[in-house]
């Protein structure tokens, strides 16, 4: 952890006047790709020490800062795995998840703070009562502040269509019966006193939010529609235990936030609608026990504050630190203590330690240490119209000392694809790209989340159709803006993203000179699931979504936007990377393709990995992949005009670099 240092004056601005660099240097791939030096932090109950995940051995791990005593103690040591998440179970007591080589079967774990006691409470079969708890949990849920020795959590007990909410000891992992799922509830929502008062259910395409009726024991309806239907969802209550937060779109294009009163069971006044942006979460404060705002996502993270104090308090952060978004992070349960992250798109983040009797702000740790802001690109937002008149919004990142014009020009579709969207965030990927020279361009294409419902409808079943239109309207854009060079525009991107890569490689073979399909899906039909495996809701989901297997023209469609069909027409290299673990998108769609291109006498690189999953997450296969990343490019986008080699594959298994 970085010593505590400087302390910021909340009242003084000071902002050093400092030189930009004209042209980085080329960063080393271990600079970007790095761990963070710390993330996820959070306060203990009585605020008085911080749990975060720190690395160890190139893997996150749990660690506790004493606030008084101004250390930090490791509690975990893990070197196989990441941990993913962290939180506290009591002030003694935390409770953590790590992940297993990709699979996204997570372990759960406690542990006491000084590291003692270490149990695991799920996720691995074991013998006696322990493989039944562990065969029944299903998530967890929330800290229980009046009950030290249990955590609330999702467990399946009743055996009902969905999870019971169960305590779960924090010793053995056992689960008790809280409350019975009714039938059907899939998401449960806790009041301020962490008492279960809301369900949605769904049943078949029929969504119903449930209201507990505490006096009578019983669960009434007070909503009920289709699951695709305009309609308001619960999202959290304020501190009455009262007034709940909706999201509804009833009437609007976007997603806006009302109250809604559960004794009168009435809509109420909108809180915050943007007629552009879907609006986000709900900002609570805890010490004061009332919501302070919401958060949603425009060409940056935006607040609309509803609470005056911490309105005017968030001004002062802002005032401090003028150049970064300013996040208020977590709380002690006082009030006393607020951590802020602070971040940019060219800042990784640094944690903040706020002291309300002194109106000081500290800085606590640096997640990037050795990332300098100055030498990393801004991402621009903008926005283009798609051939068909649609208003596309992106963002472009240009690299630091170069002339804007003529650039070789990544294009990164990202995942998803649906109620995904790319955010301006500082990003290690499309930082490296532009620290090699490239101009690099982001694509809230159709279907993406965050722009109204209408807005990800007109992606529905356009996957290689008009969703691929969007991308390629994208690079024709920043070529008519004099930004990119025709001839050097490589598409790279992970999941659908690399879906798009390969589409983009197949059906309009002209635009790019190279590809780098991450993790990516080539085959749409192989997605869609079959059988009695697939549950209605799941089915319906698809059939609406990407293809309805019943229907001979839906067919016919996966087809021919399956790039593993035609391999034929792709005329760029491309690097392929695929995880065997992966539980999203099989290997043997990256096997398919491969067989394809081989079959077809095409250029490519394939990277396996054994033992990881959806994308790579241990820190030296991350390397290993973007320095191939990097060789590729050199290799094949250094000269305007690519002259297509010899087909090269390599097989890169994790125990070579172990």
């Amino acid at each position: 952890m970085n010593a505590l240092r400087a302390c910021l004056a909340l009242l003084i601005s000071v902002v050093p006047a400092v030189a930009r660099v004209a042209q980085p240097p080329e960063l080393p791939i271990e600079t970007i790709f790095k761990k963070a030096n710390i993330t996820g932090l959070s306060f203990s109950p009585d605020g008085r020490r911080i749990a975060c995940l720190v690395p160890y051995e190139h893997r996150m791990n749990v660690a506790v800062i004493d606030l008084e005593k101004k250390t930090k103690n490791l509690l975990s040591n893990f070197t196989d795995n990441d941990v993913s998440t962290v939180m506290w179970a009591s002030d003694d007591r935390l409770i953590f998840i790590k992940d297993e080589d990709g699979q996204e079967s997570p372990l759960v774990y406690a542990v006491n703070r000084d590291g003692t006691g270490r149990s695991l409470l799920a996720g691995a079969t074991k013998v006696g009562t322990t493989q039944e708890v562990n065969n029944r949990f299903r998530g967890l849920l929330a800290r229980l502040p009046k009950d030290p020795t249990n955590f609330l959590a999702l467990g399946n007990l009743s055996g009902a269509q969905g999870p019971d909410v169960c305590s779960m000891n924090l010793q053995t992992g056992r689960l008790t019966l809280v409350t019975a799922n009714p039938g059907y509830v899939r998401r449960w929502i806790l009041d301020r006193e962490r008492r279960v008062r809301l369900g949605v259910a769904q049943q078949g395409q029929t969504v119903t939010v449930l209201i507990l009726n505490e006096a009578k024991g019983t669960w009434e309806p007070v909503q009920t529609g289709h699951a695709d239907a305009p309609g308001w969802s619960p999202i959290a209550f304020d501190g009455d235990n009262r007034t709940l937060f909706v999201s509804s779109n009833v009437g609007r294009k976007t997603e806006a936030i009302y109250h809604y009163d559960t004794q009168a069971r009435t809509l109420g006044e909108m809180v915050f609608g943007h007629d552009i942006y879907d609006a986000g979460n709900v900002l609570y404060d805890e010490a004061r026990k009332k919501a302070v705002g919401i958060s949603y996502q425009a060409d940056r993270e935006r607040f609309h504050w509803i609470d005056p104090e911490a309105e005017q308090l968030q001004r002062r952060f802002d005032a401090s630190l003028p150049d970064t978004v300013n996040y208020p992070r977590h709380a002690s349960s006082d009030g006393s203590r607020q951590l802020l992250f602070s971040t940019s798109d060219r800042d990784p983040g640094v944690y903040y330690l706020f002291d309300k009797s002194t109106k000081k702000l500290e800085e606590l740790a640096v997640v990037k240490p050795g990332i300098d802001p100055e030498q990393m690109a801004p991402m621009k937002h903008l926005t283009f119209k798609a051939r068909d008149g649609l208003t596309i919004h992106g963002y472009l990142t240009l690299p630091v000392g170069r002339d804007p014009q003529n650039l070789p020009l990544i294009l990164h579709p990202h995942g998803g694809p649906f109620g995904i969207r790319d955010h301006w965030t500082f990003s290690p990927e499309i930082q490296f790209y532009a620290n090699r020279g490239y101009a690099v361009l982001q694509v809230n294409y159709r279907g993406s989340g965050g722009y109204g419902d209408g807005f990800e409808r007109a992606g529905w079943k356009k996957w290689g159709l008009e969703m691929q239109h969007d991308l390629s309207d994208a690079v024709k854009w920043a070529v008519d803006q004099g930004v990119a060079d025709p001839q050097r525009v490589v598409i790279a991107g992970a999941s659908y993203g690399g879906y798009a890569t390969m589409a983009g490689l197949a059906f309009t073979p002209e635009l790019y000179c190279a590809g780098i399909n991450y993790v990516g899906v080539v085959d749409i039909d192989e997605l869609i699931p079959r059988g009695d495996g697939a549950s209605k809701e799941r089915a319906h989901w698809y059939a609406t979504r990407i293809a309805d297997l019943g229907n001979a023209q839906d067919r016919q469609r996966l087809h021919d936007t399956s790039p593993v069909h035609f391999a034929d027409r792709i005329r760029a290299p491309v690097l392929m990377a695929y995880g065997k673990n992966d539980p999203r998108v099989r290997i043997n769609q990256g096997y398919d393709m491969e067989a394809a291109l081989k079959k077809a006498g095409k250029t490519y690189e394939m990277i396996i990995e054994k033992d990881e999953g959806h994308g790579f997450r241990k820190e030296e296969l991350s390397i290993a992949f973007f320095t191939k990343v990097d060789e590729f490019l050199k290799k094949y986008v250094h000269k305007a005009n690519v002259r297509i080699g010899p087909t090269q594959v390599i097989e890169m298994p994790a125990k070579s670099r172990d």
